[in-house]
């Protein structure tokens, strides 16, 4: 292996708390077709995804793929010369098609989808290293990796609206003294995108495929914290006394935040929605939740001033005559014991709890082994089998009209979940209508309700 190989090879990583799916990947391309309404221009499937690139690249050549809603290193589109505005280019007699933004999107060049952004792995080995470089080759041992970083340069990363005042300043400081205990709060996990993960899924798998909701996350936890003990007690502990100083009780948040009023800065209920929308489903569920138990949902519909939690997607919720509704959607649920240890709910035991204490989980499409889901040869390989699943997931349920919804907005997609008692492994599949709409909307500077919560 020469030199300028070992060198890239060696100096990609993942930074801390790197989100999954926007990450950029090195790739060798394979299976380049001809645009069909296009002569400068082909295409080529990406894990699964089909992304459209120019004519130089050619069979064969090592790339690095950069997926949708990705926000690419700014003076990395600068020294490749990718900006639409000239001024920002390296070389200002050169234009490119990324806007201000640095915003991988989703769109259609001449009615071909497009999912990702294609780039030689030369031009990011010049950048990162400062060296000129010919084509690139990098073999087995690198190809698939994936990174956000190259020699301690931050490539890639989730595009977000920024958002006014700082996240920091929303979410508050940190208490000086926190009830939380190590190991009993888990706050929500990043669902990864089934198009890279479609591997992972075999056709023995226990699965269940549900629908996915446009709303905004929550959870609500009956776990141990710390008690609040007393002048006295506290003087006990110190003589050596056994008193117990934890007890159970709710925890509950967003997304990524934990949003009880004494964990936290009142300042932190300056919220996206103006009021704790959180403290009112915790209020709405936490009496059902057994010790232990955390319980993942999806809040859809209207708040309590009947704005939206999406626009346009209202699930059949309301505000006619007064009346505003929404709907809590659960579509996971966990046991944490004392010593730490989760396990997880299964689809049914899910159903079959929120059935007895009346709320509502995801809807489910299916439930069982994923082979069973069509008909499948358990004699082809895997890498077939997985095209194929792919394709009817995106035959079934992809493109199409919310059906919860009274207007005609795109479904999100679906959420397929392999049952595991220890860990949670789920990933989403989007749908292309779903994924244009909430392109369009990140244009508009619409705020992702997720990332200000």
């Amino acid at each position: 292996m020469n030199f300028h190989i070992k060198k890239m090879g060696q100096n990609k990583s993942k930074s801390k708390n790197a989100n999954p799916n926007y990450l950029c990947k090195v790739v060798q391309l394979k299976g380049l077709k001809k645009h069909p309404n296009a002569d400068r221009l082909q295409m080529v499937t990406i894990d699964f995804n089909n992304v459209i690139t120019g004519l130089d690249a050619k069979e064969g050549d090592t790339y690095v793929y950069f997926p949708i809603e990705s926000k690419i290193s700014r003076t990395f589109l600068s020294f490749t010369n990718s900006f639409r505005d000239k001024t920002f280019n390296e070389d200002p007699n050169q234009v490119g098609f990324f806007e201000d933004n640095c915003r991988v999107k989703a769109m259609k060049l001449r009615g071909e989808k497009s999912m990702g952004y294609l780039v030689p792995m030369n031009q990011v080995y010049a950048w990162a290293f400062n060296e000129e470089v010919g084509s690139v080759f990098l073999g087995s041992d690198y190809t698939n990796q994936e990174f956000d970083t190259i020699n301690n340069l931050k490539l890639v990363e989730k595009y977000q609206i920024p958002i006014k005042g700082g996240a920091q300043a929303r979410q508050g400081k940190k208490p000086k003294v926190s009830r939380l205990v190590e190991g009993q709060v888990h706050l929500h996990i990043d669902t990864e995108n089934l198009r890279k993960n479609a591997h992972k899924v075999r056709p023995t798998d226990l699965i269940s495929i549900t629908y996915k909701t446009h709303g905004t996350s929550w959870w609500v936890a009956n776990v141990l914290v710390k008690r609040k003990l007393s002048l006295l007690e506290r003087l006990l502990k110190k003589l050596g006394i056994l008193i117990s100083d934890m007890e159970y009780d709710l925890v509950y948040g967003s997304r990524k935040v934990v949003k009880n009023a004494e964990l936290q800065d009142p300042k932190a209920k300056d919220h996206f929605f103006g009021y704790d929308l959180w403290e009112d489903i915790k209020n709405q569920v936490g009496e059902y939740i057994p010790k232990g138990w955390t319980l993942y949902g999806e809040m859809l519909g209207f708040d309590k001033n009947g704005k939206a939690i999406q626009a346009g997607f209202d699930y059949g919720c309301g505000t006619e005559c007064g009346s505003i509704s929404h709907k809590l959607e659960v579509y996971r649920i966990t046991n944490t014991t004392p010593d730490g240890l989760v396990t997880e709910l299964s689809y049914p035991e899910i159903k079959n709890f929120c059935d007895k204490v009346g709320l509502q989980c995801s809807h489910l499409f299916f439930y069982g082994h994923a082979g069973n889901w069509y008909n499948v040869d358990y004699t082809i390989p895997l890498e077939e089998w997985s095209t194929n699943f792919i394709k009817k997931l995106e035959e079934a349920f992809n493109e199409k009209d919310c059906f919860m919804c009274s207007n005609k907005v795109p479904e999100e997609g679906v959420v397929v979940r392999v049952e595991d008692l220890f860990e949670c492994k789920s990933y989403k599949l989007k749908s292309f209508r779903f994924l244009e709409f909430e392109s369009k909307e990140l244009d508009k500077g619409v705020s992702d309700i997720e990332s200000e919560n």
